[in-house]
């Protein structure tokens, strides 16, 4: 027992030797583009006032390096494996930019955090977390195996977002979105909605739009789930809904009607006010419920 302690804590004490942290810092154009690349462990990305990018890097062990670039707009930072290296450790970034920076990042099992990055994002995840802000530039996300959690603030920028095994959480984001997932749900929270292409293979999806513009188009498709929006009281729109083998709830009045005698299929055709607005929903195996309250 004496001689396995020893021997765990000078393993220990060795890879602790092996770790490192390491900080590096160089002026940046106000609106360039940082590039950001990471396998695994944690990365976290602020905006901020400074002409200038920073980062601090724990790395776990001797085997890994950083290898940070600026030239001319662009800065690149990324965690680097020498070849044929077995990787099971983590390296987590810290990294400041400055705010209205454009910002693409790249991980393999990782969790992403941005906060007041306000320039256009591109963000890849395999698997782990991404987290951002969306403010008056376009954003867009895809992760494979991991959640998406974006946090808007009604600006005016445009959301893209692809979730193979992973929800959507969005909140205060754009008017105009586009969002895909094969098994996750969506939940979407928006105080105004222009256009929306909603497509999920296996998940619910729910929407809540305070307030909708005149020239609202709605093309939502789901094959296995529940698809629910919720809409202001009064708004100009022409809805088209059909489903294959579910039921159609509708607060605003008409009723839907059988597609066949014989088959399960429903489908519901009505307009709301002058009909200026195109709303189509196409469920396989799962309910569609509109409302106005």
């Amino acid at each position: 027992m004496r001689v396995a302690v020893t021997v765990a804590a000078a393993l220990l004490l060795a890879q602790a030797a092996g770790a490192q942290e390491v900080q590096k810092s160089a002026q940046a154009d106000p609106r360039g583009e940082v590039v950001i690349s990471n396998v695994a462990g944690e990365v976290q990305v602020t905006g901020w006032d400074r002409n200038e990018v920073h980062v601090s890097a724990d790395l776990s062990d001797d085997n890994q390096r950083l290898e940070f670039r600026s030239s001319g707009a662009r800065t690149t930072i990324e965690v680097v494996l020498p070849r044929g290296h077995s990787y099971q450790g983590s390296t987590d970034l810290v990294v400041q930019i400055p705010r209205n920076s454009s910002l693409s990042m790249t991980t393999v099992s990782a969790d992403q955090t941005v906060k007041d990055v306000r320039g256009t994002q591109r963000l890849q995840a395999v698997s782990g977390t991404i987290q951002t802000e969306l403010w008056n530039e376009d954003l867009e996300l895809k992760n494979v195996s991991g959640e998406i959690n974006v946090r808007g603030h009604n600006g005016k920028g445009a959301l893209r977002a692809t979730s193979v095994s992973g929800g959507l959480r969005l909140e205060d984001v754009g008017s105009e979105m586009e969002l895909n997932t094969v098994t996750g749900d969506m939940t979407v929270r928006v105080a105004e909605l222009s256009k929306a292409r909603i497509r999920t293979t296996n998940g619910n999806v729910e929407l809540r739009a305070s307030k909708v513009t005149d020239d609202l188009r709605i093309d939502a498709e789901g094959i296995n789930g529940d698809l629910r929006f919720r809409f202001p009281r009064t708004l100009d729109a022409e809805f088209d809904i059909s489903t294959f083998n579910g039921d159609i709830d509708n607060c605003f009045g008409p009723k839907p009607h059988k597609t066949s005698e014989y088959g399960p299929g429903n489908a519901l055709r009505f307009k709301e006010g002058n009909g200026d607005g195109r709303v189509r929903i196409k469920a396989l195996n799962g309910t569609v419920e509109i409302c106005n309250r």
